[in-house]
């Protein structure tokens, strides 16, 4: 007999119940660190981004450990004790501007006028 799931959905409570150890993977520098649960069981994974301590980019949810997936063996892993956010990251979630943003979505210098 198969009863109800014990765990709240999309939680990573249930994550960690169902895949078990999982990895955050940085596909910029090339490393990955064991994700670390703390403060996070009862929080939706599907708001939750991550980032890289290293350069910044955006981390990826993994459940394999990269090393041991085809043509990811030269991933790194970068366990630090206290990962600090990288600034970069910091400016990006946040939603501040970083001075790259181009107005009304055309790349400067280029210009339609006089084309149509």
């Amino acid at each position: 007999m198969v009863s109800a799931w014990p765990r709240v959905p999309f939680t990573f409570r249930a994550l960690r119940q169902t895949f078990g150890a999982m990895w955050l993977r940085c596909d910029a520098c090339r490393r990955y660190a064991p994700l670390r649960l703390a403060g996070l069981h009862d929080v939706d994974h599907r708001t939750r981004t991550f980032s890289c301590s290293a350069c910044g980019a955006a981390a990826t949810l993994c459940v394999v450990e990269p090393t041991t997936e085809r043509g990811m063996e030269d991933y790194r892993l970068d366990e630090r004790a206290r990962p600090a956010r990288h600034p970069e990251a910091v400016r990006r979630l946040s939603g501040q501007a970083t001075g790259r943003s181009h107005a009304g979505g055309e790349l400067p210098g280029r210009s339609l006028k006089g084309r149509r």
